[in-house]
């Protein structure tokens, strides 16, 4: 077990390299604010509009991980800069959720249940974005992924698709169970393809993607596989043919200089479109539904509860 003396001077070595990187790309959370105030408030509602300074978020995020340091100023000062590095980094999935909701509700009157609690068939379910704002009878259900990181000391650089097989499974079984928490009791399943295209809620993965680059680790000289974006596109169309309502793609990877990172080009890929196509899409949904009956919120409503953040207990 590490002296107190020997903790003071681990403490003291990351906030020295934590300024140093501050210095060159600024801090994480100032940019956040000022990204998220762009946002609210103003008439901006599509993602394109803001994936220049999403991007230089995330290259800002990185640098810190890659210096393997937290920002200044955050977490518990309790735990050590590794545990809060590792907390804080978790938190830029909630980033990307919160900005999707603002920008949605750019494109609504409706409000939209933030991390909300919604009731299926077996369990209740985390939802990042969902409408209308109730636990029960919930119509749209969106849900939102952050992957892909640059290596941090020994850890190597992890790919988009890294653990992809869990996150596929979650996706589908949340979808299903969901659609299966609103189905009539009598209703009959015959055919899952024409059951599921018309049972609500609908389902969307929104998805944001760091490709690896295939580099070399400079810490450990361990090559890494290179992300292709066609496995993205194709694995996001398998859950649009088979489990969900629609997905949206956003992509980037690190630019030829290694200075900073640019966005990837989706290629022309049927049910998988840009997220400013998908959060169009949604939003008219959304204003369509909240037309009819199903779609009236009343006070009555069990409201739905909200989850808790990734970054919780840092």
């Amino acid at each position: 077990m590490a002296t107190e003396d020997e903790k003071r001077e681990v403490e003291r070595i990351a906030l020295e390299v934590a300024t140093t990187v501050e210095q060159h790309v600024g801090h994480p959370d100032v940019k956040w604010q000022a990204l998220i105030a762009s946002v609210e408030g103003s008439a901006i509602h599509r993602f394109s509009d803001v994936s220049a300074a999403w991007l230089d978020l995330m290259w800002c995020l990185d640098s810190y991980r890659q210096a393997n340091v937290p920002p200044r100023g955050v977490g518990k000062p309790a735990n050590s800069p590794d545990r809060r590095l590792e907390a804080y980094y978790k938190g830029k999935g909630n980033w990307f959720a919160d900005l999707l909701a603002a920008l949605l509700g750019q494109q609504t009157s409706q409000y939209l249940a933030p991390r909300a609690q919604v009731e299926g068939f077996s369990q209740d379910h985390q939802i990042d974005v969902a409408w209308p704002a109730r636990k029960q009878d919930v119509l749209i259900c969106a849900e939102t992924k952050v992957t892909g990181a640059p290596p941090c000391g020994d850890t190597g650089e992890r790919g988009a698709v890294a653990d992809y097989t869990n996150r596929r499974k979650e996706i589908k079984f949340a979808a299903t169970d969901l659609k299966l928490g609103r189905r009539e009791q009598r209703e009959e399943i015959r055919n899952w393809r024409s059951w599921r295209s018309h049972a609500t809620p609908q389902t969307y993965f929104l998805w944001a993607a760091r490709l690896a680059t295939g580099r070399v680790n400079p810490n450990t000289q361990r090559l890494a596989g290179r992300d292709r974006i066609e496995t993205l596109t194709r694995e996001a169309k398998a859950l649009v043919d088979t489990y969900i309502d629609g997905a949206g793609l956003f992509a980037w990877q690190l630019n030829a200089a290694g200075t900073a990172y640019e966005e990837v080009p989706l290629p022309k890929t049927e049910r998988v479109t840009s997220l400013d196509e998908m959060l169009d899409y949604i939003a008219s949904e959304i204003n369509r539904m909240a037309k009819t009956a199903e779609g009236q919120v009343s006070s009555a409503d069990p409201v739905a509860g909200l989850g808790q953040l990734a970054q919780d207990g840092v």
